[in-house]
């Protein structure tokens, strides 16, 4: 199942702007499953199927609409030029811009990326009806690895190739932050998946859509917001890991990622002996394994019943979980521990806050303008420094409760989803802007091995991962 954002209309409501989407069958489109099934995740010695979330944001003068994949796991916008010879060729596009039919185009400069060859250039873009003019854009000439265009959202300092960095530069926000939550858990290979729709907020978050303490964490800014993962454990067994790990939660194509002594005690855990047959783990049908992420103060459970599917040996196993190997540093993890979490995303200061996800009808939503209401420091957990009582008033904050009649389900349920730039953020305040994201999901059926052999990436070399991770351009490479 995949939902496409179409911008069918633009519902302001307490200065938050609401994309409704419209949800589609995967079925129904053919080529965009045989595109997914070829761009299956490869991590270590996996292969698995998609979930990502999906936008639409309009390119060019005239606006031309371009299906683009909302990712966290890389910045810059990239889309296949309708031109390319991929995209002459019968379904080699799900969507592409014509920079030839734009009055507004300026190229730059012809780059090597994405499996090809393509031009950078600067162009009007406009998303959750924020335009920004003279906005980065590369455009494929020859082929690009990838059938959709990429709308990266990780760190840049470059309001010209950071769309949240624009709207802090341009006003619209107090600075380059935004958040995430789900109107539910989005789970594997389940059909209550369809229809639940990602929220975003530019400039602001909802503070009704948490509980429990708010972590702040420092992140690499130019890593695809990688950032330490205080441990896991399973069902209150801290789980011993062979070195400590960090994790990217990349709304790009990630299930779940785990290294294989995790995956181990899953399988012990319930009843499976941490057996490995035949490329799975063994666990026993009907039950209901859990692992707990724990972000410092922040802990979230994240159930993996979806993943325990009968074996043709006789019991059930686990399939559908990315094996990595023990000593593996970097952790890609996607929408099925996104969406159980609140997520804001700040650019500016560059940390990520974490909170364990409410899922409620009601709204409160709060511009950031300085520190995040609430939050504490992953360094204090990391001190042993008890949790403080912590005031749920914001301090420097504007509030804005959007009513839950607001809210567009599917397509009524939903309530609205790079040279170093050195100018300070701007300090107005503007009601933060918002979008709605949902979304898509294809079943291609995992095949692990586990293995503990494989070398690790130099920690030094900075890189931007998106795609299911498949692709990496290292840092100036554009």
């Amino acid at each position: 199942m995949l939902f496409s954002n179409l911008l069918l209309a633009t519902i302001a409501v307490a200065g938050i702007v609401h994309v409704p989407l419209k949800a589609r069958d995967i079925s129904d489109s053919p080529d965009v499953a045989a595109h997914l099934a070829a761009r299956g995740v490869d991590h270590d010695t996996q292969k698995m199927g998609s979930i990502f979330y999906e936008a639409e944001i309009e390119i060019g003068t005239p606006p031309q609409k371009v299906t683009v994949c909302f990712d966290t796991g890389s910045p810059l916008l990239w889309v296949p030029g309708a031109n390319s010879t991929q995209c002459e060729q019968p379904n080699g596009c799900k969507s592409s811009f014509d920079n030839r039919k734009s009055s507004t185009w300026k190229y730059n400069r012809e780059t090597h990326n994405w499996g090809g060859i393509g031009n950078f250039g600067v162009d009007t873009v406009t998303y959750a009806g924020q335009t920004l003019k003279d906005f980065q854009v590369w455009v494929s000439k020859d082929k690009m690895a990838n059938s959709m265009g990429i709308f990266g959202q990780s760190g840049s300092d470059d309001p010209t190739n950071s769309f949240v960095q624009g709207l802090a530069h341009s006003g619209k926000i107090s600075r380059a932050v935004y958040s995430l939550n789900a109107e539910k858990p989005i789970l594997w290979r389940n059909k209550a998946t369809q229809g639940v729709v990602n929220n975003v907020y530019y400039g602001g978050f909802d503070r009704a859509k948490y509980e429990g303490p708010l972590t702040t964490i420092k992140v690499d800014h130019h890593g695809g917001y990688a950032m330490p993962l205080g441990g896991l454990s399973i069902k209150g067994e801290k789980v011993k890991t062979a070195r400590d790990h960090q994790i990217v939660l990349d709304t790009g194509g990630i299930a779940l990622t785990l290294p294989n002594n995790t995956l181990k005690l899953i399988s012990q855990k319930n009843g499976g002996n941490g057996v490995w047959e035949s490329g799975y783990y063994k666990v026993e049908c009907g039950s209901k394994p859990e692992i707990t992420y724990e972000f410092g103060y922040t802990k979230i459970d994240v159930d993996l019943s979806s993943y325990v599917l009968p074996s043709p040996h006789g019991g059930c196993r686990l399939e559908g979980v990315n094996p990595a190997e023990d000593n593996k540093q970097i952790l890609l993890n996607g929408p099925p521990l996104i969406s159980k979490a609140l997520l804001i995303y700040d650019n500016t200061r560059d940390t990520i806050t974490v909170g364990k996800a409410k899922y409620t009808d009601e709204s409160d939503v709060v511009e950031i303008t300085g520190d995040i209401p609430g939050a504490v420091k992953y360094e204090d957990w990391l001190a042993g420094k008890p949790l403080p009582e912590v005031s749920s008033t914001p301090t420097s904050s504007k509030t804005s409760t959007i009513p839950a009649s607001s809210s567009v389900t599917p397509p009524k349920s939903s309530s609205a989803a790079p040279k170093p730039f050195s100018a300070a953020p701007t300090t107005s305040k503007v009601a933060p802007q918002s979008s709605t994201l949902a979304i898509k999901t294809t079943s291609t059926q995992p095949k692990p091995q586990p293995s503990s052999t494989q070398a690790q990436p130099s920690p030094s070399m900075r890189q931007w991962c998106s795609w299911f991770g498949t692709f990496c351009i290292s840092v100036g490479s554009y």
